[in-house]
């Protein structure tokens, strides 16, 4: 939900610490946009029980997140 990403932003200007979660569309494909925002604990079932590369789709998910972590 592209739309939500402000508030994400703003949660993780506020406070640099939180876990933030974000559940819903996230695969491969969207994980950048919801990690740049400053999302850290990601949810991903349908992505990931969908793909006959479950490990793969793990895999990118953990490192677009570790793209942007540890950037902070």
């Amino acid at each position: 939900m592209p739309k939500m990403m402000p508030k994400v932003k703003t949660l993780r200007e506020k406070y640099p610490k939180l876990n933030i979660m974000v559940d819903g569309g996230l695969s491969p494909d969207t994980i950048d946009t919801a990690a740049e925002a400053g999302a850290n604990v990601i949810v991903a079932a349908s992505a990931i029980f969908g793909s006959d590369d479950r490990q793969g789709v793990i895999d990118a998910l953990r490192d677009g997140v570790k793209k942007y972590t540890t950037a902070r």
